[in-house]
């Protein structure tokens, strides 16, 4: 299976609630909190602090399921649960990053992380098959991201490429061709689903809402650019 990263370089674009929702409509798909300043989903949904990242690392399994006895349910979608504080985040990460990734990498599961704001690459976000970054598109969200491409890229084993979220002056053309990234979705901005994802409302209207229809067209793109041989173009 794959890693995925979703990230963000400035402001708030959405990563954890579309790094959960991209999960759920990922064939055997697991989100994994992986942002610096700490996990949200534990305390958005209700979870326990463990099982989930810290328990992983200590139980040390290797296997293509392993992962499965850590992992809770945040709304019907398998989460790897880390640590809500910026400090023991910081410090599993320092500790137990290689272990961690190692252990997840011939995971039978699609590893969607959330990196949150990504500043230094934890290992699991180095190791990635793929970093998708987040922007709403706007001129200093725009500059903001142009200044960090190179230490991402320079900072994982896979492509980087950008999403959109929300409407704004710049357009896809726009963005790839300022920053020669490729823009593989634009994704909804909507309020309204988003807060259906966190207090559990009507799944038949979460699914039809634009924002879940925009994240499936990540997905989709997601599919496709993983299946490109990384020769065939650069993202």
């Amino acid at each position: 299976m794959s890693i995925v990263t979703l990230a963000s370089v400035h402001g708030a674009p959405g990563v954890t609630t579309t790094a959960l929702l991209l999960a759920s409509m990922l064939p055997d798909a697991v989100s994994l909190e992986a942002d610096l300043e700490g996990g949200v989903l534990a305390v958005r949904y209700g979870l326990g602090r463990e099982p989930g990242l810290t328990t992983l690392a200590a139980a040390g399994q290797s296997g293509a399921s392993a992962w499965r006895a850590h992992a809770q349910s945040a709304g019907g979608v398998p989460v790897l649960v880390g640590p809500d504080s910026p400090t023991s985040t910081a410090a599993l990460w320092r500790s137990a990053g290689e272990r961690i990734t190692q252990g997840l990498r011939d995971a039978d599961a699609t590893v969607v992380v959330d990196a949150g704001r990504l500043r230094d690459p934890v290992a699991i976000v180095a190791a990635s098959d793929l970093v998708v970054m987040l922007v709403h598109p706007v001129a200093e969200q725009v500059v903001a991201l142009g200044h960090a491409l190179p230490t991402v890229r320079n900072g994982v084993r896979g492509r980087v490429a950008a999403a959109l979220v929300g409407d704004g002056p710049y357009k896809a053309a726009d963005v790839e061709e300022t920053l020669s990234i490729t823009v593989l979705a634009e994704i909804a901005e909507d309020r309204a689903a988003a807060e259906m994802m966190r207090n559990g409302g009507s799944k038949s209207r979460l699914v039809r809402s634009r924002l879940a229809r925009s994240v499936t067209g990540l997905g989709e793109q997601i599919g496709r650019a993983l299946c490109e041989p990384t020769e065939a173009a650069v993202l």
